[in-house]
């Protein structure tokens, strides 16, 4: 989402305007932002470069430090910085000190990765709701993150299987909000504008069999709303409460489904070099398991879940379950970009999963089998 004001070159760019265009439209704070700058040629470099950068939940002047291989070309030169401010929404960006053309970045906040958006209608305002200790429900605005996006990953991992060699898993996900910002009912009550239906598909399919059957399809959809929380202390920075329904789509003995009710409270820790470190448990209730009566025994009542890394390198991602019988069971995810992100999670990236226990689907809820390596790619993260 790149707006460029009158100083493009091809809007007819005054002879002394400066002109910086972002290579990535996507900004968060600790996550390295690259600007290709382009000067007037009688104009000279300065000793300093900064960025103005003004949105939802703050103002920051960004100092830009230029990049060692462009530093020897006389109009052009490549610059990078890294922003602090956790903005939301629309952030209008400008260089300091020198007339230049405007132009918008978008936050890349998306709940598992970011804080949930202030609906606030400007800076003074976010300020505030951020030092109020009343708690708050916070609502979506236009434009903070599109209506369809990244649940849990998106991906495609083969390895081998000691029964059947070659097998594959592959998970399909996404949310969608079902009511916009600006949609009539939203308007009516913003509350509405959080309020999620989310769909993921998880397989496991057996190449090195006989004709290459699927071994267990899960469908999970559901619905959750999705509130900030304060961040201070202990406490939360986003939550998360819902529905979901698990099911196999099989029929007679192999038929297994289950609904449940969960809580998902979400914590940020930002480290050092743009790094993050997030916990995210997923604590639910059984409403329904009379395909699986024992399954707590295996999967018990929380999901517990570890996410660290750098949105622009590599994100190390643990799942960890335990059943009331003590039988246990864990994943552990690891992805590296292969291309620039499109929106905030989504991109090419290579992909290692390793899976150990119980319960890799929902027909093998009570089955341990061995640890599986499996590599591949996936889309989202």
């Amino acid at each position: 989402m790149l707006l460029i004001g009158l100083g493009h070159p091809l809007l007819g760019l005054a002879a002394e305007a400066w002109l910086a265009v972002p290579k990535d439209t996507l900004i968060s704070p600790g996550q390295t932002l690259t600007l290709e700058i382009v000067k007037p040629s009688n104009a000279a470099w300065p000793e300093q470069l900064g960025l103005s950068l003004d949105g939802t939940g703050g103002e920051e002047t960004l100092l830009l430090v230029p990049t060692v291989t462009s530093t020897q070309v006389s109009d052009r030169r490549t610059y990078k910085g890294q922003p602090k401010s956790r903005f939301t929404g629309l952030v209008k960006a400008s260089l300091t000190g020198v007339s230049s053309n405007q132009f918008l970045l978008q936050a890349s906040v998306d709940d598992d990765v970011g804080p949930l958006n202030v609906a606030t209608t400007d800076a003074t305002d976010a300020k505030k709701a951020e030092s109020s200790d009343s708690p708050t429900i916070v609502i979506a605005k236009p434009g903070d993150e599109p209506g369809l996006s990244a649940n849990e990953p998106t991906y495609f991992v083969v390895g081998s299987d000691s029964r059947n060699g070659a097998d594959a898993r592959f998970q399909l996900s996404f949310k969608y909000r079902l009511f916009d910002p600006e949609s009539s009912l939203s308007k009516f009550s913003p509350l509405f504008s959080n309020l999620y239906f989310t769909y993921t598909q998880t397989s496991l399919w057996d190449l090195g069999d006989d004709s290459s059957p699927f071994r267990d399809t899960s469908y999970r959809p559901g619905l959750y709303y999705g509130w900030a929380g304060s961040g201070k202390a202990w406490l939360p920075n986003d939550w998360r409460a819902g529905l979901e329904h698990e099911s196999n789509g099989q029929s007679g003995a192999d038929s297994r489904s289950l609904n449940i009710a969960y809580l998902k409270p979400i914590w940020h820790m930002d480290l050092d070099h743009g790094k993050r470190l997030s916990f995210l448990p997923k604590i639910y209730h059984y409403i329904d398991k009379s395909d699986n009566d024992d399954i707590q025994r295996y999967r018990g009542y929380a999901d517990w879940i570890l996410r660290y890394g750098r949105e622009d390198g590599l994100i190390v991602n643990g799942m960890y379950r335990q059943g009331t019988a003590g039988y246990a069971s864990g994943q552990l995810d690891l992805s590296y970009p292969l291309s620039t992100r499109i929106f905030a999670r989504t991109g090419t990236f290579v992909h290692l999963q390793l899976f150990s226990g119980y319960g890799e689907t929902l027909l093998d809820y009570d089955r341990d089998r061995d640890t599986q390596v499996r590599v591949g790619f996936s889309i989202t993260r």
